[in-house]
């Protein structure tokens, strides 16, 4: 499976253009970032987009939903079974592990939810790739600060589906707060106090520090 990555949007998201090299099937990762650049490889690669898949339905992750859905009218938007915003055109709901097909490339959703209760996980078993949403970040997870959050939620999603990978897993997250775009499961547990907790308790204290001692626009 080939990737491209792309940031903009609201608040330094990424969105992320995929596609089976031999069939040239696409699908887009999330319609948080501006469509022209995305475009120019779409057609720079001559590929089809057929799907997006959203990682959760906050705002900012939606932002550019309708101008996609205006540019390719068949595109099938698909997510979790239970979105919390729903309305979107063309969505569909998928289960728990529900596999989606690009030519001969397979993408596997995994539902995570604790950051928001429709967070679900991209993952390419093949490729050893996770597209996280806002449920994983290089460096820590995500907040759980809304009404609709959970820090129970999110611990389970972590240390139940996403934790579990291979450690060699190369995560990308749904926007730019760490030090580098990407890295591997492995490299996150190493290096951060939020995937070494051996605690729902433990994995709570690290999350309640974060916020005691965040900076403004972290």
């Amino acid at each position: 499976m080939k990737i491209a990555t792309f940031e903009g949007g609201y608040d330094r998201n990424f969105g992320y253009l995929i596609w089976c090299p031999g069939t040239h099937s696409a699908a887009l990762i999330d319609a948080a970032t501006e469509p022209a650049p995305i475009q120019a490889v779409i057609r720079e690669q001559g590929l089809k987009l057929t799907y997006l898949l959203l990682t959760h339905t906050h705002g900012d992750h939606l932002a550019y939903l309708t101008d996609w859905v205006a540019l390719y009218p068949q595109l099938e938007v698909v997510g979790h079974a239970r979105p919390v915003r729903s309305g979107h055109p063309n969505y569909r709901g998928l289960p728990d592990g529900t596999d989606v097909k690009l030519g001969s490339c397979c993408i596997n959703m995994l539902a995570t939810p604790g950051h928001y209760p429709d967070c679900v996980c991209w993952y390419d078993e093949a490729g050893g790739n996770l597209f996280t949403g806002d449920t994983v970040f290089i460096g820590r997870t995500g907040r759980t600060i809304g009404p609709l959050s959970s820090t129970s939620q999110l611990y389970r999603s972590v240390y139940t589906r996403v934790l579990p990978l291979p450690p060699a897993t190369v995560i990308y997250p749904g926007h730019n707060y760490g030090p580098a775009p990407t890295a591997t499961l492995a490299e996150l547990q190493a290096s951060s106090d939020f995937f070494g907790c051996a605690t729902e308790a433990q994995f709570s204290e690290v999350m309640a520090r974060y916020e005691r001692e965040r900076r403004p626009g972290d």
